[in-house]
């Protein structure tokens, strides 16, 4: 049985809410790369947050973008799903940074007691093969490590709660037209929801703790807001700077 599902990503009574470095500690370290989430440890985050997608093999491997573009300053045009993981490790996206493995921070999330954010990413050639690579690899790895996958897609969350139920699972909503018609559905999607802060009000919050879910707000990067937000009493804040946001919470 996986550790304590949602529960893990939940408030305490009393206490501040958790603290993900989104991507790692984003700007301080290349995005989505070991040195980024270690850093996000150092800083004491109590997790991270991450982008998943499949190279041309079917390894999971932790980027946000489809291409390498954005990360090597436009000098690797190249698309991840059409590379085998021995051709992506050779490209540096900043540091001498690689785009790592998911079971690499995973490992690395073991040995320093982080929370998992994974989000599956939805610009993908073939959405069905993510979601079963994600949920094979995540199925049978350590229970202990505390893991909760994320994604906007509703069909491709659906999908991993067939193939790996015992999997905690969160809906992402920006400020869409389908924001509100979002709240409503999440529930039946998993155990916790991820909203944009701009639609992180009270009654968003009101209607998805009512309903049992674990909330959790990006990306928030200013220290009274992430204060107003605690008053709010989400579970958790996604931000590019943990370290910042862990001081002003006490």
């Amino acid at each position: 049985m996986r550790w304590l599902g949602p529960a893990a990503f939940r408030r305490g009574p009393g206490r501040r809410p958790l603290v993900f470095g989104h991507r790692g500690v984003r700007g301080a370290a290349p995005e989505n790369t070991l040195e980024a989430f270690e850093l996000a440890a150092r800083e004491g985050a109590h997790g991270i947050e991450l982008d998943v997608r499949i190279d041309r093999d079917g390894e999971v491997i932790v980027l946000h973008d489809a291409t390498f573009e954005r990360v090597t300053g436009g000098a690797d045009l190249r698309a991840a799903a059409d590379l085998p993981y021995a051709e992506i490790r050779r490209i540096d996206v900043g540091n001498g940074q690689a785009a790592p493995r998911l079971i690499d921070v995973l490992a690395l999330a073991r040995a320093r007691r982080l929370r998992v954010n994974v989000e599956m990413k939805r610009d993908v050639p073939d959405r069905t093969a993510v979601v079963r690579a994600t949920a094979r690899l995540l199925a049978a790895y350590d229970p202990r490590v505390p893991v909760l996958v994320s994604s906007f897609d509703p069909a491709m969350l659906a999908a991993l709660g067939v193939l790996a139920p015992r999997l905690p699972r969160a809906l992402l909503l920006n400020r869409t037209w389908y924001s509100p018609a979002g709240l409503r559905v999440a529930r039946p999607l998993g155990g916790a929801a991820h909203i944009e802060r701009t639609i992180a009000g009270p009654e968003a919050v009101r209607l998805l703790q009512g309903g049992g879910l674990v909330v959790n707000v990006w990306t928030v990067n200013d220290v009274r807001e992430a204060r107003d937000l605690a008053a709010l009493g989400v579970d958790g804040i996604i931000t590019d700077v943990p370290g910042e946001i862990l001081a002003a919470l006490g």
